[in-house]
C-alpha cells in the first residue's frame, strides 16, 4: 500500500518523490526518513509555507530523543528535499554539510585467499540448526560463492527468482539494483555446475517459491538474515579466535573482495587499470565511474604503487559524491 503524505508539505513531497523516480532512484530507499518527517509535521500540526531551520532542527532533535542513531541518513534526505524546494521557488533551510556528516563507519574488509577458503569450507559444513533454517546448509555454500565470483550486491542475489537464472547459457539477469538498471552477469563453468547441483536439491524440497535462494518458509532472505548466516560461517572459519576479536565481515565484503581480486589480476598481468575500469564498472552495475575507481583506493599498498594505476586520472574522475546519490 502506497504511503500518503499528510502534512503541510504534502504536495511538495509528492513532487519530490516523482522527481526522484524520474532520476531513476528507488523511492522506497530514499523516502523512508521523509515519511517520518511527514508524520512528525502532521502529528505536531505544523503549518508553514516554507521549510525553516526551526522545523528541521526540532524534528532531528525529536528523532535523537527517540533513540535513533542514523542521523546522517535523515540529514541527507532533508538536504536534498530542501534543495528540491528551493528549485521550485520555495524558501527552505539547507542543513550545513558539516552537520550530521556522512562517515564511513565500516571499512570494507577484503578477504585473503586463505580466508576465503576457510569461509567456504565453513559454509560447506553449515548445519540447519546453526542458523535456525532447515535449508540454509544448501543456500550458504552457493550464495556466498556467487557473491564472490560474480561481484553481486547481496540484495541482488537475494532478489533473484528462477526466471532470472539461465542454467543453460550461464547468464544471470540482475533486475534490481540502486538505480533500477538491469544487467546480465555471466558465471563461470564451476559456478554454473554448483548452481545446477543446488537447484536439484532445492527442487526436491520446495513446491512453490519464486525466489532462487529461499529460506525454508519460501520467503526471500533479508539483509539481516543473510548477515547472520555470514557471521556464523565467519566464526566457524576461525575456531581459534574469540568472535569478538574477529574483524567485522559483511556479505557485501564478498563484492569488495571480487573487485579487488579482479584488479589485482589485471595488475599482475601488467594491464592498464584505467583502460579496464569501464568494463568492471559495467559488470558490477555501477552508475558512476568513481564508484568503481573507489576499489583502487582500498587496494594494498604494494598494488597501489603499481605503474598500472594512473592515480592522477583516477582522482580526477572521483570527485565528492553527488547530492543525489
Amino acid at each position: 500500500m502506497n504511503y500518503i503524505f499528510q502534512s503541510c508539505y504534502q504536495n511538495a513531497m509528492n513532487g519530490y518523490s516523482e522527481f526522484r523516480k524520474a532520476l531513476g532512484f528507488s523511492a522506497e530507499a530514499s523516502l523512508t526518513y521523509l515519511r517520518r518527517f511527514d508524520r512528525y509535521c502532521a502529528g505536531n500540526e505544523i503549518t508553514s509555507d516554507s521549510l525553516t531551520k526551526e522545523i528541521v532542527d526540532a524534528w532531528l532533535k525529536d528523532e535523537q530523543e527517540k533513540g535513533y542513531i542514523d542521523m546522517c541518513g535523515r540529514a541527507r534526505i532533508m538536504r536534498t528535499f530542501a534543495k528540491y524546494l528551493r528549485g521550485t521557488g520555495v524558501s527552505a533551510y539547507i542543513l550545513p554539510p558539516y552537520l550530521y556528516r556522512d562517515k564511513r563507519t565500516f571499512v570494507p574488509y577484503v578477504m585473503s585467499t586463505n580466508e576465503l577458503a576457510a569461509f567456504f569450507d565453513a559454509a560447506d559444513r553449515l548445519e540447519s540448526w546453526h542458523c535456525g533454517d532447515r535449508f540454509v546448509s544448501y543456500v550458504a555454500p552457493v550464495i556466498f560463492r556467487l557473491l564472490f565470483t560474480s561481484g553481486l550486491r547481496p540484495q541482488e542475489a537475494c532478489n533473484l527468482v528462477d526466471s532470472d537464472v539461465n542454467l543453460d547459457n550461464a547468464e544471470i539477469l540482475i533486475r534490481v539494483n540502486k538505480r533500477r538498471k538491469e544487467r546480465i552477469v555471466i558465471v563461470s563453468d564451476d559456478m554454473l555446475r554448483l548452481l545446477n547441483e543446488y537447484v536439484a536439491h532445492r527442487t526436491n524440497i520446495f513446491v512453490r517459491t519464486p525466489y532462487f535462494f529461499p529460506r525454508i518458509d519460501g520467503r526471500m532472505y533479508t539483509a539481516q538474515q543473510l548477515g547472520a548466516v555470514c557471521d556464523r560461517c565467519w566464526e566457524m572459519a576461525n575456531p581459534d579466535l574469540d568472535p569478538s576479536l574477529l574483524p567485522p565481515l559483511r556479505p557485501y565484503d564478498f563484492r569488495h573482495t571480487f573487485a579487488s581480486t579482479v584488479l589485482q589480476k589485471w595488475i599482475n598481468e601488467g594491464i592498464d587499470l584505467f583502460t579496464m575500469l569501464p568494463y568492471l564498472r559495467t559488470y558490477m552495475g555501477h552508475e558512476h565511474f568513481e564508484d568503481t575507481a573507489y576499489y583502487i583506493h582500498i587496494l594494498p599498498e604494494r598494488l597501489s604503487a603499481s605503474p598500472g594505476v594512473n592515480w592522477d586520472a583516477i582522482d580526477a574522475a572521483a570527485p565528492e559524491v553527488s547530492i543525489w546519490d
